[in-house]
């Protein structure tokens, strides 16, 4: 039965209460989200802490993926830094292939990207290490990745150009590697640290005014360093908003009254959050997870659109990603036809891909092409007189042989589109052009 809570009397600071529990619970919506994952995946044995779980394949219709890379392989594991720092490392990497690992705090903040379009192609090993940690590193450890959370996570993309090139981009998945720190060598096992006291995972208490408790939890396992967390936290403590201080967030819950108008700041920050959602992508080009309009101004409002669409997606110098969910004010739909032309080169020194998913749902739809993604692979991609790529979306086969080539299948409903450029090149000025033609 859904939480019942006597109406509060209204003091002068109410809305100031009511605000700043809004902003706490749009700012904790990445980190949720995350914490959903990592409960699910342990509790149901997706996931084990300490192991790298690989993907057996990119993304197909039916499995379950919101607006996933039909090109990519991933991996993912959970880190648990309180006893001793992990080891994240990969074999040689193929030159001109993408793949990349990335670490990620209790938060959603990235803590770094290793692979080969941030540290090269070079097999090496990186120690994680958890807040408080400066012990030595063996010989050979290319370099100290230092996290704000004592527990991480890790995710490895590999590219996918080509359905025949599935055999060698599982060699390269399976080449990363995650190890505790004395499996290296010269470094004593420490004693194993305590279970952690973990929530158990309820949507409704998540998402209303018991998003504070699972906050608290996250805080006590990850501090925030940025100063202007540090400084929202501070006086999200001080109105009451969050319990304790650093020593003692999530020890008592907020007071009855108090929960109240936490639950009402709940409900006001989902609210931005969906009209975000909605504005988003309705432009030209845009950034994912750019909220456009009012949002625009909020990087945690951003932060949380872009984690609705893909949960600790890459930082966009790794992988920038483009958005569209309407031209010309109109939204995308599959009764239409579009043509997008992207002008050469595409900027990405390693890969790319272009999908479309429906809406609202962001899955991948069947087609009779088994076509769900265009990139670099894929083989004679039409272009115009400058050499331009010129691709046709529609949802029934192009009548031409020109747009057969570079045809992505679209659902035949609402859909949008997603561009990602893999180790991007820098500097402004490239934009791909979609438009309607019938």
């Amino acid at each position: 039965m859904p939480e019942t809570l006597p109406a509060p009397v209204p003091v002068p600071h109410d809305p100031e209460v009511v605000r700043a529990a809004a902003e706490a619970a749009v700012w904790a919506h990445p980190a949720l989200l995350g914490y959903r994952e990592l409960r699910t995946e342990l509790r149901t044995g997706v996931a084990a802490l300490g192991l790298l779980d690989h993907d057996d394949g990119p993304p197909v219709p039916g499995d379950g993926t919101r607006s996933a890379d039909p090109l990519l392989l991933r991996s993912s594991a959970w880190l648990d830094l309180r006893a001793e720092p992990a080891v994240v490392g990969h074999a040689d990497l193929p030159a001109g292939l993408y793949s990349g690992a990335q670490v990620i705090d209790l938060l959603g903040r990235t803590v770094a990207h290793v692979g080969a379009a941030r540290t090269g192609t070079r097999a090496g090993d990186w120690a994680v290490v958890g807040p408080g940690w400066d012990g030595p590193v063996p010989p050979g450890v290319r370099g100290v990745l230092r996290s704000t959370s004592s527990l991480v996570r890790v995710l490895t993309r590999t590219a996918v150009p080509r359905p025949g090139d599935l055999p060698a981009a599982r060699a390269v998945q399976r080449a990363y590697r995650v190890r505790p720190l004395h499996a290296l060598g010269g470094v004593t096992p420490p004693r194993p640290a305590p279970s952690v006291a973990w929530l158990p995972w309820d949507e409704e208490r998540a998402w209303g005014a018991g998003f504070v408790d699972y906050l608290a939890l996250l805080l006590r396992l990850a501090r925030p360093t940025d100063p202007a967390d540090r400084e929202r936290v501070e006086r999200w403590v001080r109105l009451g908003v969050l319990p304790g201080g650093p020593e003692g967030w999530g020890a008592h819950g907020p007071d009855a009254r108090t929960r109240v108008l936490v639950a009402r700041g709940a409900a006001l920050g989902a609210a931005q959050l969906e009209d975000a959602l909605r504005r988003e992508g309705l432009g030209a080009a845009a950034p994912a997870g750019g909220a456009g309009g009012a949002g625009a101004g909020s990087a945690s409002l951003r932060r949380a659109v872009a984690a609705e669409h893909e949960l600790h997606a890459p930082e966009p110098d790794e992988v920038r990603t483009l958005r569209w969910r309407a031209v010309d004010g109109e939204p995308l739909a599959g009764h239409r036809r579009y043509r997008m032309t992207l002008p050469a080169p595409v900027p990405a020194r390693l890969h790319w891909s272009l999908a479309a998913h429906a809406e609202p749902s962001g899955e991948l739809v069947a087609n009779r092409a088994r076509r769900y993604a265009l990139g670099p692979g894929t083989p004679d991609l039409p272009r115009a007189p400058d050499g331009a790529l010129v691709v046709a979306l529609q949802h029934e086969t192009p009548v031409d042989a020109a747009g057969r080539a570079g045809w992505l299948p679209v659902p035949p409903g609402p859909f949008s589109l997603v561009l990602r450029l893999y180790a991007p090149e820098p500097g402004p000025g490239w934009s791909p052009v979609l438009r309607a033609v019938g």
